[in-house]
């Protein structure tokens, strides 16, 4: 099994190749025994494993440069040869059976001289009843995506393995939380090459070989803050802030800053990736909070309580029961967190579920579209 996973990973990387034309890998012994997360092809073994197929002449091993690092791995040019020359598509790779789905992580920022560090330590929880059931959904998801006829046109902007489908989902715990696991925060669904691909080149997605269309709940997290204090949210964009007019993507990524904020005290913005994203120089996050609580007073308690990933995780209920719901009838979806991908006939159908579940979940209206 290891040799197997170590020489599929290198065809696939003759294929697709990384950004870096390098594998990370990791060497150590790691942690005592194996967690649910862990391949068992991974042990003891495995360093002289890669030291022996590198003597044979299939990969470059580069050894990790300092502690704290991953050592890195690359095909040989006579192995990428050999997969040349044996005629493999990305049609022959598919991920290992019996991979853990559904994973938990507890989350802590450590500061290492003048930066912060976001460290994330996977929790090897026990098993329940909620967490077997979303496993066997998420596992008959991917089942479905993978018989499913989903291709990609190819746009000369760089590979896409359209069979990358596996689904996972992933939910987070705070630093100080003093719970040993708990599934109510987090959620999302990862994973399936369309989630990385930049929205310009969706257009190259085909189901059942016709073009796609995404769908998509309107201000989702500002209308399930509002769906966790019980009061109705107001009828036009909740992202309507007098004064920002024309920042939107601001005014969203603010809100959002501010729901996931556990202090109420946060003196500055995030630097936005995105610069349509960023708040005009004169509006301070005092300013941005007094100008949010005169349009939206109900969602007072909502700022500075840490409930984010709360949200998060309601919007993760919904999604996966309109995958679910979807998948039941037949309609292939192509999950996008807050939104999906179905053919463009099915999509009446795609909204309607989605307003359906929703309702069921939250009892108030999400408008998708």
């Amino acid at each position: 099994m290891a040799v197997e996973v170590v020489v599929a990973n290198l065809a696939h990387a003759v294929l697709m190749p990384p950004e870096t034309g390098w594998l990370a890998v990791l060497t150590g012994n790691g942690t005592c025994g194996f967690t649910r997360y862990d391949n068992p092809a991974f042990g003891k073994p495995f360093r002289t494993l890669l030291s022996r197929l590198g003597d044979l002449g299939h990969l470059t091993l580069r050894p990790s440069p300092k502690r704290g690092e991953a050592s890195s791995l690359a095909p040989t040019e006579s192995f990428s040869a050999l997969v040349r020359d044996a005629g493999i598509s990305l049609a022959d790779f598919g991920r290992l059976g019996g991979e853990e789905v559904v994973l938990l992580a507890r989350t802590s920022v450590i500061h290492r001289r003048d930066e912060r560090v976001h460290h994330r330590e996977m929790i090897d929880y026990l098993d329940t009843a909620e967490t077997i059931a979303m496993r066997q959904d998420i596992r008959a998801l991917t089942g479905f995506l993978a018989a499913a006829d989903i291709a990609f046109i190819d746009d000369g902007a760089g590979p896409v393995d359209p069979h990358d489908r596996s689904m996972r989902r992933h939910f987070v715990m705070a630093e100080d939380d003093p719970l040993s696991q708990r599934f109510d925060r987090g959620g999302r669904l990862f994973g399936g090459f369309w989630q990385n691909l930049k929205r310009a080149r969706r257009a190259g997605i085909r189901v059942d070989g016709e073009p796609v269309t995404v769908l998509d709940y309107s201000a989702m997290f500002p209308r399930l803050a509002y769906a966790a204090v019980g009061v109705q949210p107001p009828a036009d964009d909740p992202y309507a802030i007098p004064g920002l007019e024309g920042h939107r993507k601001a005014v969203k990524l603010a809100m959002n800053t501010l729901f996931f904020d556990r202090s109420g005290r946060r003196p500055s913005w995030p630097e936005a990736e995105d610069p349509d994203a960023e708040m005009p120089p004169t509006w301070t996050v005092g300013r941005f909070r007094a100008a949010l609580l005169a349009r939206h007073p109900a969602l007072r308690n909502s700022l500075g309580a840490g409930i984010g990933h709360r949200l998060m995780n309601t919007e993760s209920r919904i999604m996966a029961g309109v995958l679910m719901a979807l998948m039941a009838e037949g309609i292939v979806a192509l999950p996008l967190h807050d939104g999906l991908m179905v053919k463009m006939p099915r999509a009446r159908e795609a909204g309607m579920m989605m307003g359906m579940i929703a309702r069921e979940i939250t009892t108030f209206e999400l408008p998708a579209a």
